[in-house]
């Protein structure tokens, strides 16, 4: 049993707060064309397994710690002779959900398709399992399938730590809730996770052309991503960026290692996209030394939401291919999971054969015809930095935005639980001020304006649980993060 990370933490709890559906499940596949050996790619995957424990473990929440411990059974690894059809196979295998305290948190199918290939596919709850690792998941496949040896990795995980104070001073400087991002004229809030759908488009010409000294190909890229979302009147632009967390201890593991930090920007009219995108190289730069430190940590007060902004960026370079010997070899690389968090969420891998790019999108928050648009838009902006790389923001050439009526706001549900009674409020207050370290709080006062954050709730639960004997729902913590509302809520659970 082992401490999970910070990072696994959060995603821990958003999965719990939100019932975020299948949009932490990471699907994966490979096509294989050619005499494929069926048993040795089974025990392939089976060596995978063995070789990365983190598949096998389950999280179990004790005392307010969350731990990995190992799962009563491993991930499966199953073989169907033929699948008639493979679409319809792979949307209900990523739609199949997972039991994060049960699990396993993975799985592994080799299938035959009716035009004489064969598709393994497998699937993984982020939890255990990140972008870098598809490409782990590949070399070991590929070693173990040819006979190579694949001896065990430790688990490497181990215990959250203390934020250190200049991580804490970092994002308390930077932090700002930005819950919005302008789209076609109108604001649009992405408030739960929601039904996803994809734009999918090529940037490798696009890419290269627009190639300047000083900044790398990530930060060019996200540099177009806020000169975009500027030119569409977002005055202050938010958009959380995945970034690695691997060391050179973790390169060759399967797991989470990773996170999604947000980077601002607020640029003027007048600035060059050059100056622009040298400016968030150099915030890049500061972010970096404290990347392994999740925002809510470090700032508090912040509720926890399906995605840290409204916009977000993944950049990954894949590695180079593997071979199989005998058989042609084809990844999917950017599979969907039919989910997303974020209103915009713009999913680049770039490899050998150029930089594509999955636009993901709620139908609900972006029409279909508004994602596209967005596409066009980005590649417009790298054809005018291609141009001239001093391009003033203001005059990069895109369409005036559509004004249009924003959806109303829902309103919330007002709360129908009971008032608690004033000993029972007690009782709670007392665990409060233990978990939050004041020495007083008000039964009205919010969990998230006295700098609460995610393992503050689970600190507070675990309490609860030992002291009064309920489990208290997480998202009691989003309809009513008050002592008065917890304590309605025990009142309410108890027999």
């Amino acid at each position: 049993m082992v401490l999970a990370s910070q990072a696994q933490h959060g995603m821990w709890i958003t999965e719990r707060v939100h019932g975020t559906g299948t949009a932490y499940h990471m699907p994966f596949a490979l096509w294989f064309d050619g005499p494929l050996d069926r048993e040795a790619m089974l025990a392939a995957c089976a060596a995978v397994v063995a070789r990365h424990p983190v598949l096998s473990c389950v999280f179990e929440e004790r005392d307010g710690e969350l731990h990995l411990v190992p799962a009563a059974a491993k991930p499966p690894v199953e073989f169907l002779p033929s699948v008639p059809d493979p679409e319809e196979f792979v949307a209900r295998e990523v739609a199949r959900p997972f039991d994060l305290e049960r699990g396993p948190l993975a799985r592994f199918t080799l299938a035959g398709v009716p035009t004489g290939r064969h598709l393994l596919l497998f699937v993984a709850h982020h939890l255990v399992f990140d972008g870098m690792s598809k490409d782990v998941l590949v070399r070991d496949l590929a070693a173990a399938y040819t006979g190579g040896p694949l001896p065990p990795l430790p688990l490497p995980y181990g215990g959250s730590g203390e934020v250190p104070a200049e991580a804490a001073a970092y994002w308390r400087e930077r932090w700002r809730e930005v819950p919005s991002v302008v789209v076609g004229g109108a604001p649009r809030t992405p408030r739960v996770a929601g039904h996803g759908e994809t734009v999918l488009f090529d940037l490798t010409r696009e890419m290269a052309a627009a190639a300047f000294d000083g900044v790398s190909r990530f930060e060019l890229f996200l540099a177009a991503v806020h000169a975009l979302l500027f030119r569409y009147g977002n005055a202050e632009v938010s958009v959380a960026v995945a970034l690695s967390t691997r060391t050179p201890e973790t390169r060759d593991h399967i797991g989470l290692f990773a996170t999604e930090l947000p980077v601002f920007s607020s640029p003027e009219p007048d600035l060059a996209f050059r100056d622009l995108a040298l400016r968030l190289r150099a915030e890049m730069r500061r972010l970096n030394a404290f990347r392994e430190v999740p925002v809510a940590r470090a700032v508090g007060g912040i509720r926890p939401r399906p995605a840290l902004a409204p916009a977000s960026v993944s950049f990954r370079r894949r590695a180079a291919d593997q071979d199989f010997p005998g058989l042609r070899v084809s990844a999917e690389w950017k599979m969907s999971n039919h989910v997303v968090r974020n209103a915009l969420h713009f999913q680049a891998v770039d490899g050998d054969d150029g930089l594509r790019v999955t636009l993901h999108h709620s139908p609900e928050i972006v029409s279909r015809e508004e994602a596209g648009r967005v596409a066009a838009h980005l590649r417009a902006v790298l054809e005018a930095v291609a141009a001239d790389p001093g391009v003033r923001l203001a005059a990069l050439p895109l369409p005036e935005a559509a004004v249009v009526t924003a959806p109303s706001p829902v309103p919330a549900e007002a709360s129908s639980r009971a008032a608690a009674d004033d000993e029972l409020v007690g009782q709670v207050r007392a665990i409060w001020m233990e978990v939050l370290r004041l020495d007083d709080i008000a039964p009205d006062e919010d969990l998230y304006d006295l700098g609460g954050h995610s393992l503050t709730i689970t600190q507070i639960c675990a309490r609860i649980r030992k002291r009064l004997g309920v489990d208290v729902p997480f998202d009691v913590f989003l309809d009513d993060p008050t002592i008065a509302g917890v304590a309605a809520a025990v009142g309410e659970l108890r027999p």
